[in-house]
Order: structure tokens, then C-alpha cells, then sequence
């Protein structure tokens, strides 16, 4: 299995003894500038999972230091991209709306005010029969 070699300060373009917080910020700068959503093509795909493992490497302080002290990956200090991670990744798509639906009649205001309406009326006619009765 080929890799390629890469160099996370490199890919996100900041000095080797950045701090984390630098390393954010160049992170969600590049994924907003290289995001597939953003930009399509295969070009920035790739791009865009180099920036995601620069990031993971970074972000973590074990796998950094490991990184920087050149254990882990043999004689060079990068650390190895397989060609597995490569494969295009698939495009999610956004749900579909539902579809709107029709209010049945119990929904809808004048309905209920309506029927409220009556109600009372026959309330009011029920205690005035009340009252004029034997």
C-alpha cells in the first residue's frame, strides 16, 4: 500500500511551534475555503481530508508530540497519509421537505371559536329557561 508523506504545519500553513488555538483557527479557516459542500471536485476533496489529518494530529498533544519528536513513523517526522483515505467519500444529500398538510377542520380557529361561541349560548339559554321555569 502507497502513502504519501505530510507535514501538518505544513497543510495548514502555520510555524511548527504554533499552538493549538493558531491551529484551530487555520483549521476552519482552510475547511471553510476547502469544504466539499463548497467547493465540489476531487481536488479539494483531497484537500480537504490533508487539512482534516493535519488537524487530527494537532489537536491531539500525544499524537503531536509524537509528530514533532519524529517517533512513530520511522526516520521522518511526518506522518503517513494511506491511499485508503483517499477514496472519494459520498455525497450526502439534505433531507426532503415533507409535504405540507391540510388542516382537517378541528384545526382551524374559526371552528373553534365558533363552536365555543355556541356553547355558551346554549349555556345562557339553558339558565334562562332555568330561571323562568314553575
Amino acid at each position: 500500500m502507497a502513502a504519501t508523506t505530510i507535514d501538518p504545519y505544513v497543510t495548514l500553513g502555520i510555524p511548527a511551534g504554533a499552538s493549538r488555538e493558531v491551529a484551530a483557527r487555520a483549521h476552519r479557516r482552510l475547511a471553510k475555503r476547502f469544504h466539499p459542500d463548497v467547493n465540489p471536485g476531487p481536488a479539494a476533496a483531497e484537500r480537504m481530508r490533508r487539512i482534516n489529518e493535519a488537524w487530527r494530529i494537532l489537536s491531539n498533544p500525544a499524537r503531536r508530540a509524537a509528530h514533532d519528536t519524529g517517533s512513530g513513523t520511522g526516520s521522518t517526522r511526518w506522518t503517513t497519509w494511506p491511499e485508503s483515505r483517499t477514496a472519494p467519500m459520498p455525497r450526502y444529500r439534505r433531507p426532503t421537505r415533507p409535504e405540507p398538510v391540510e388542516p382537517s377542520i378541528g384545526d382551524r380557529p374559526v371552528v373553534v371559536i365558533g363552536v365555543g361561541l355556541l356553547l355558551m349560548l346554549l349555556y345562557v339559554i339553558g339558565a334562562w329557561l332555568g330561571s323562568i321555569g314553575p
